[in-house]
């Protein structure tokens, strides 16, 4: 299954890289956040970081991924699921607004998953666009002179 999606923000790619790549251990941590979950930060090495989280929200799981960083391109995860193995890629497009910022996953599941997964289809794929929203709305706080005020760097 391919997941794919794009949002415009009105921020310089190198800001919105900077933020989408700062991993923190409260990443999903929000009253609004689609997913509830704590992130640990296992190792970084030069341009890959190695992550777990382990979510109670939507579904109880571990989850442990592996960064590549592209500065100031984007950056690509693998990422091991109960029941799927998942890559995914966030690429960070200069345009006259801003940034593009373009979405592409590709969940492989295994077992069961083969059945179940094409019949979430939908739901992923609403999952991934409220999780991206999310966020997306916590960079533009961050980013924002009013924001910025009151939350301290990241």
């Amino acid at each position: 299954m391919i997941i794919r999606l794009e949002r415009v923000v009105p921020f310089p790619r190198d800001d919105v890289y900077a933020w989408w790549t700062d991993f923190r251990e409260d990443d999903h941590r929000g009253h609004d956040s689609p997913a509830a979950s704590r992130r640990t930060i296992l190792r970084r090495e030069r341009n890959e970081v190695w992550l777990r989280d382990r979510a109670t929200r939507p579904a109880p799981a571990t989850i442990d991924e592996r960064v590549i960083l592209d500065p100031p391109n984007g950056y690509a995860v693998r990422a091991r699921y109960p029941g799927a193995e998942a890559r995914y890629k966030y690429r960070f497009e200069p345009v006259p607004e801003g940034t593009r910022i373009v979405l592409r996953a590709e969940i492989h599941p295994g077992h069961l998953g083969r059945v179940l997964l094409p019949l979430a289809r939908r739901s992923v794929q609403r999952y991934a666009e409220r999780d991206t929203d999310f966020h997306l709305r916590e960079m533009t706080k961050d980013l924002t002179t009013a924001g910025s005020a009151l939350r301290p760097p990241r």
